[in-house]
């Protein structure tokens, strides 16, 4: 699964790599990202790129906020088998910025917050879906599918990263078939990912510092 992540990525960075048509003004490094957290999300819309912000956790618009449990992730093997996401993947698919997630790793002393992130320490973005709740609320929700060698010894799960843009395009342009996109819901290359300890600051999501992202004391 994905529960917590980091955008610390500069606005203009952003523009520049993800070639981003519309945008909201520039927004603060974020180092500890938590679901029900407004996050900086990218659809595509008449042929632009365009940057702003869902909420995250998916309420699907024929759900009564006030008594659903917003949903963080889906798994993107069973996206066509759950009511509250086949009918988003055709028109309703879009990407959430990021440059490192986290992920807890039993110990003997306790679990400890692990982040990921590419080798290249760029950012990238992960493949989601969004919906409009019945109160006008436009929710989102992270997909995920099985972990890789990197991932893996912390969690058996994984967000769907992409990072090229024209995988990007495929995701974000309802033109391609959801068939064809699905051939994108697949685990990050184990070889341009690495992984280091940080500080139990993540744990709670009151501390959204700089400290967040930093190795940790062997």
């Amino acid at each position: 699964m994905c529960g917590r992540f980091s955008l610390t990525t500069p606005l203009e960075e952003l523009i520049r790599q993800f070639m981003i048509d519309e945008y909201i003004e520039d927004t603060a490094p974020r180092y500890n990202i938590a679901p029900s957290q407004k996050i900086l999300s990218l659809i595509s819309h008449d042929g632009k790129r365009k940057a702003g912000h869902t909420t995250w956790g998916l309420v699907p618009s024929w759900a009564k906020r006030d008594k659903w449990k917003p949903l963080i992730n889906a798994r993107s093997e069973t996206l066509l088998e759950k009511p509250s996401f086949r009918s988003l993947v055709h028109k309703k698919r879009m990407v959430i910025f990021s440059d490192g997630f986290y992920e807890w790793k039993p110990g003997d002393s306790g679990k400890r917050p692990v982040r990921f992130q590419l080798k290249s320490e760029k950012p990238f973005v992960f493949a989601a879906l969004w919906d409009r709740s019945e109160d006008g609320l436009v929710t989102s929700t992270i997909l995920t599918t099985e972990a890789n060698a990197v991932v893996s010894p912390v969690h058996n799960r994984m967000p769907v990263i992409l990072h090229d843009n024209e995988q990007i395009d495929m995701w974000l342009d309802p033109k391609h078939s959801f068939g064809e996109a699905s051939t994108l819901l697949k685990p990050y290359p184990e070889t341009k990912m690495k992984s280091y300890g940080v500080s139990t600051l993540v744990n709670s999501p009151k501390n959204d510092v700089k400290e967040c992202i930093e190795p940790a004391d062997s």
